[in-house]
């Protein structure tokens, strides 16, 4: 691994003195100093957006000359209308990721529609133009193409399937000859996982390419942009005029311009493979580059920017899409896992060995942890030995006593300790005399197990020999040239196998993270407490189901309101972009409010971090905020709720208040009352004056509506010439008290009910304690032409509406604010009332024996099942009981 900051700056004629596969990986591809020739790039100074550089058609597009153009400002080609939009954005927007300007479509001199995009780079705006293609079916509604493009991702029974889809649904929308979905491996290769082509095209699916086909420098790009575009390989770049900025005497960086000329490395790679244009899509998670959807083209192919933002918009939903489910996916892994662990902790709660203990009893450490293969419990060809203070006990297929011993020696050489956990698929690789044992164990996981050396639980896994199909061979060739010798291209990519020894299937994360609560429960609960009675160790695993089952809640209820950002923001939002942004800030509220909890464990959370968190980013010497009152933690629900309504004030100041104009502030200040009630007062100054809007959105709404029903308090909007003034009002039940933390599927296809005949409109009791989820509750009966009862957000009012109210059906929550709505159900039972239930738990083991059989539907929800259940209901009173 090198360090590029100490390289010296490159050039494309750099020549290095020894040819190695690094050579691509050191070729500035962010500075080419040339765009694509058939669009245009302005770089504009910033404050009097005077043209500096210039690059492309600049006639064809612009209807004028590069000599007419630099040295005057860009009112030259744009309309006043125009240069005071590029201004807006320029003073209101950080503008760091190019800002696409899709509608209405652009037109200059020419009088030819453009699309155009803006971005930021130093102290400079690099404005960009191409010829806009406002025939497409999707350029007048682009949000329709990405609502098409995402239909069905949650019914994929897995990641192959979803993957497949995904190729499919960019090929239909993008309309190129080959689509892949390439996923990176562990040692940077790329393997194509799904593929969707014309029919007379050879199949990529499943070929391997290796790592140095995508160099370094180009995945650090991947990262920074969502796609990258070639029209086609066979181009004269046209050159940016003058070469170098004439304020700074550098090349333009080019990370983020969309016309960026290609590496001529990759464009022979492209011809090579026999493609005249390409698409890449990213897909990131957890802030790297998993993969991409790569996109081919065997003919020239320029794609309009509405479609190529719909792919970018794609990109980012697809790559959610993949973290939500592998985290599903690792949370029922870590569910199963802490079933087993309970059940190990059970079956040492009377052992004096607790090696023994451990690998003779069922379930033992191979039922905990498999060997990859056969899933766990099965043990037929991993192992497992563990040694406590040089004694030896083994499991299942294992080297043998003294390469064990050795083993433990080399382990304590390296200290594993101090992480308390190690693992390797390739253990022959790290540690040579593994390669002898290597058929029963080039796999290894270890805990260490006591603060002394040479305590360790050891799982090994056999070599798996695998074998590869590699699009040519890895390696590059060697060729002379003009200025040397340089690596080149590979030109042939018919179908290499290669075979791989001395290698395990990887640990999992699942496999590392049991690993580790295993390691957690010896120090904290075994080797302390070995003496406590089997009673108290079945009591911690009654006390872990009922966490199990919280967080399964947790989980499916934070999807529900989710869900229901999406439906609101949508019928609120007036434009594609206006959509992904309003979406986009409402999450990332959520997120950063779910990361405080995370941080306490969803004790609570600090008013102060909560508010700065939101904050932070107007911190500018422009803008000013403050801070001020005594330091409280709230509760998990009471900050989330704050959280979204602060997201809202803030994202309205940054649009009309004080944090649109220069000089504004913004001063937060509460006071704790001595029944620990708290009053907040949000104040704005120094923006635009303040004129009251004339009609009611979903940011006010859920400003004055949220905090009143999930925390009992209340929230006031005044709209005074100065500024926005809110004052918040959180009862005593959402704080906790003075801060003193740290510094801080069953797959189900639904068919469409058949109720077209069925006019009647129905009166339908809510009983649900969330906001968001009430208000997509509110929206989905009023299209059905229902009205809504209630709701009743605490188990009191719930029971108050089922003994008086007057209703045809109810829809129950189970869970109210920390209570079960037994209660409501069989008071509804008795007088004859139909009812659903709705919830985030597994239901079936929760109902009692009276409500067994009850239905119900689960978070988050789908609008025909909702429905269905409670037209069901209604109808199934006549034929017997409710319920």
């Amino acid at each position: 691994m090198f360090d590029p900051n100490t390289l010296p700056s490159p050039t494309r004629n750099d020549t290095p003195a020894t040819p190695d596969i690094t050579n691509c990986d050191r070729e500035p591809i962010h500075i080419p100093g040339a765009i694509l020739p058939h669009g245009v790039l302005l770089v504009l100074d910033s404050e009097t957006l005077e043209v500096l550089q210039a690059a492309g058609d600049v006639p064809g597009l612009l209807g004028t000359t590069l000599h007419d153009l630099l040295g005057n400002t860009v009112d030259t080609v744009l309309s006043p209308a125009q240069t005071a939009f590029i201004r807006r954005l320029n003073e209101d927007q950080a503008l760091s990721t190019p800002r696409h300007l899709l509608d209405p479509a652009l037109r200059v001199q020419t009088d030819r529609p453009l699309d155009a995009s803006l971005h930021r780079c130093g102290n400079t705006l690099v404005l960009e133009f191409e010829a806009a293609d406002i025939g497409d079916r999707f350029a007048a509604d682009p949000l329709a193409a990405v609502q098409d493009m995402v239909s069905g991702f949650e019914a994929a029974p897995s990641l192959k399937a979803l993957c497949q889809l995904a190729a499919e649904r960019v090929r239909q929308v993008a309309v190129y000859d080959r689509v892949l979905v390439y996923q990176f491996m562990q040692d940077g290769s790329g393997w194509v996982i799904a593929e969707s082509c014309e029919p007379h095209l050879a199949p990529f699916l499943d070929l391997h390419y290796p790592a140095a086909d995508i160099p370094q420098q180009a995945r650090a790009l991947y990262l920074k942009n969502w796609l990258r575009l070639i029209t086609e390989v066979n181009y004269d770049p046209a050159p940016l005029t003058p070469a170098l900025h004439p304020r700074t005497g550098l090349p333009l960086d080019m990370s983020h311009a969309i016309l960026r000329d290609v590496s001529p490395i990759h464009r022979e790679y492209l011809r090579n493979m026999g493609i005249d244009a390409s698409m890449s899509i990213s897909i990131i998670h957890q802030g790297k580059l998993w993969g991409l959807i790569a996109c081919h083209h065997y003919s020239p192919r320029r794609l309009a920017r509405h479609l190529r933002a719909v792919c970018e918009l794609f990109g980012a939903m697809f790559s959610m899409q993949l973290e939500v489910r592998e985290k599903a996916e690792l949370f029922e892994l870590r569910l199963a896992s802490r079933t087993v662990l309970q059940n190990l902790m059970l079956n040492l709660a009377g052992a004096d060995d607790y090696a023994a203990g451990l690998t003779q009893e069922s379930p033992n450490l191979l039922d905990y942890i498999g060997d990859g293969v056969s899933g766990a419990g099965g043990y037929s060809q991993g192992g497992v030995a563990v040694c406590v203070k040089g004694h030896l006990t083994f499991l299942g297929n294992t080297p043998n006593k003294a390469q064990i011993e050795q083993l433990v020696g080399w382990l304590d050489s390296q200290k594993p300790q101090s992480t308390g956990i190690y693992d390797t698929d390739r253990l022959g690789e790290v540690w040579a005399p593994a390669r002898a044992f290597a058929t029963a164990a080039s796999g290894l996981l270890v805990i260490s197990v006591s603060p002394d050396l040479s305590d360790y639980i050891m799982w090994f896994r056999p070599e798996i020999v695998s074998r590869f199909n590699w699009a040519g061979h890895a390696g590059k060739e060697v060729v002379s040239g003009p200025f040397g010798d340089r690596l080149t291209p590979r030109k042939s990519f018919e179908v290499w196998r290669e075979t791989i020894v001395g290698r395990s299937i990887p640990w999992a994360l699942a496999d590392t993270q049991a690993a580790f609560d295993l390691r957690l429960s010896l120090l904290h609960v075994v080797l302390r407490r070995i003496n406590e009675a089997a009673f108290e160790r079945k009591k911690a695993g009654e006390r872990d189901r009922l966490l199990m089952a919280e967080l399964d809640h947790r989980v499916k209820n934070t999807l529900a309101n989710i869900q229901a950002l999406v439906v609101q923001t949508s019928r609120s939002a007036d434009t594609l972009t206006g959509f992904v942004e309003g979406l986009d800030g409402r999450i990332q509220s959520m997120a950063k409010a779910h990361s405080l909890l995370s941080e306490s464990r969803w004790e609570g959370v600090s008013i102060s971090r909560l508010l700065s968190e939101e904050l932070a980013p107007f911190g500018r010497r422009d803008h000013a905020f403050t801070i001020e009152g005594t330091d409280l933690v709230l509760t998990p629900k009471s900050a989330l709720s704050l959280s979204l309504a602060i997201h809202e004030l803030v994202t309205n100041a940054a649009k009309y208040g004080a944090f649109s104009a220069p000089g504004g502030s913004v001063a937060v200040r509460w006071t704790l009352a001595g029944d620990s009630s708290v009053s907040l007062s949000w104040a704005e100054a120094g923006g635009p004056p303040v004129r009251p809007p004339t009609r009611r959105g979903f940011g006010s709404t859920l400003i004055e509506r949220a905090l009143a029903m999930e925390t009992e308090g209340r929230a006031t909007l005044r709209y005074l010439p100065g500024g926005v003034v809110c004052d918040v009002f959180l009862p005593s039940s959402s704080v906790l008290g003075r801060n003193s933390l740290p510094s801080a599927s069953t797959s189900r296809s639904l068919s469409a009910p058949q109720h077209d005949s069925d006019k009647k409109s129905y009166r339908i009791l809510v009983v649900e304690d969330s906001f968001l989820v009430v208000t997509l509750l509110e929206e989905l009966f009023k299209d059905l032409g229902w009205q809504t009862v209630g709701p009743a957000t605490r188990l009191a009012d719930a029971l108050l509406l089922a003994r008086s109210g007057v209703f045809d059906a109810a829809l129950l929550d189970v869970n109210i604010n920390g209570e079960m709505s037994w209660e409501v159900a069989r008071v509804l039972a008795e007088r004859g009332v139909p009812f659903v239930f709705s919830t985030g738990y597994d239901i079936k083991t929760m109902l009692p024996a009276h409500l067994a059989g009850a239905a119900f539907v689960t978070k988050p929800y789908h609008s025909e099942e909702v429905e269905d259940k409670i037209r069901q209901a209604i109808a199934a009173r006549r034929a017997g009981p409710c319920g």
